[in-house]
């Protein structure tokens, strides 16, 4: 069995080319060889692209279709890396849009691209992301914001798309401003509301997260798009319920939960910290951010109360061997 292992990334530069990079482990010397398709659908899809140096690490490649999505895989030592697509989906006036995809279970698998997105507030969507969103051929957008959110700012989508409220109480701008309003709340104080709110939220919306399974069982609803005002915190949690479901081991789970952090911007947040005292600025920063200590406190806080992480999915989100089964079918590469 080979050792060799191929790690690779796409992301998108300022002029809109995709920027193919990779790493071969253990370190050594030969050719890459790249392949590139529009699809996914199948190995066969898959064309040759170039052929480059292991130690070049970067290719970059002119878009050939939409400029939206293109998929590589890369082999060298007669080994093949997984399916590469750039994770990050830019938008004008949508922040922290992402595909949870291409991530590998703890038995090698990977998970499909372009099956299931995540994004921050959809409200403000411009023209020009609404046709994107479109193209991406989503059908079903799940909207975790709170009932009041939604309903001071509708959603701007296609009419075709099914839209699914699944209100949480995550961190939005409302909440946000009423913890500004004490002078005392620092960043210590941040840190402590935004755990106990993430407890919050596994224990008080369990109907929701259970239905969002029951929408993801369904293969009909695909492309699904899961969306909250920061896209950080409810939608942060759904996401590793259902990586965690799939077999991604917690380390990949942790990095993508930390990913919002480069895609929010705190200076750009609808709350305005600029005027406020230091100590209520970092206050602000903290949970405007994402943070380990968030995550991993109700990961443990569900290990304690319920046994493990899949006793919690099981018994609370009604998330059965059948129903991870459908999951894996809907969701995986079967190639």
């Amino acid at each position: 069995m080979s050792t060799v292992k191929i790690t690779s990334v796409v992301e998108k530069d300022r002029e809109g080319d995709f920027l193919l990079k990779w790493e071969v482990s253990p370190d050594q010397e030969g050719d890459i060889d790249i392949y590139s398709s529009l699809t996914d659908s199948s190995l066969t899809s898959f064309t040759p692209l170039a052929s480059k140096k292991i130690t070049d690490q970067v290719l970059r490649v002119s878009p050939t279709g939409s400029g939206l999505r293109e998929y590589f895989i890369l082999r060298t030592s007669g080994v093949y890396s997984g399916v590469v697509a750039n994770r990050i989906i830019e938008m004008n006036n949508i922040k922290n849009f992402r595909d949870i995809g291409g991530y590998f279970t703890t038995d090698n698998r990977q998970i499909k691209w372009g099956e299931i997105y995540r994004s921050a507030n959809l409200s403000d969507a411009t023209l020009y992301d609404q046709e994107r969103i479109r193209r991406l051929n989503i059908k079903t957008v799940i909207d975790f914001r709170s009932e009041r959110t939604a309903k001071k700012y509708p959603l701007l989508l296609h009419p075709s798309i099914r839209k699914i409220a699944l209100p949480l109480s995550p961190m939005d701008a409302e909440k946000l401003d009423e913890q500004t309003k004490d002078a005392h709340f620092d960043r210590s104080d941040a840190i402590r509301y935004v755990q106990e709110s993430y407890v919050d939220i596994v224990e008080n919306h369990k109907e929701q997260f259970g239905e969002m399974f029951d929408v993801l069982t369904n293969d009909s609803n695909y492309p699904v798009l899961l969306t909250e005002s920061l896209g950080k915190d409810g939608v942060g949690l759904a996401s590793y319920f259902i990586l965690y479901a799939l077999g991604v081991p917690h380390s990949t789970l942790e990095e993508d939960y930390m990913l919002s952090n480069i895609e929010i911007d705190p200076a750009k947040a609808k709350i305005d910290a600029r005027n406020l005292p230091e100590p209520m600025q970092e206050a602000v920063t903290a949970m405007l951010s994402v943070n380990r200590a968030y995550l991993n406190y109700v990961i443990d806080y569900i290990n304690q109360k319920y046994g493990s992480m899949d006793n919690y999915l099981e018994k609370e989100l009604r998330v059965t061997s059948g129903k991870k089964n459908l999951l894996c079918k809907y969701l995986l590469y079967q190639f």
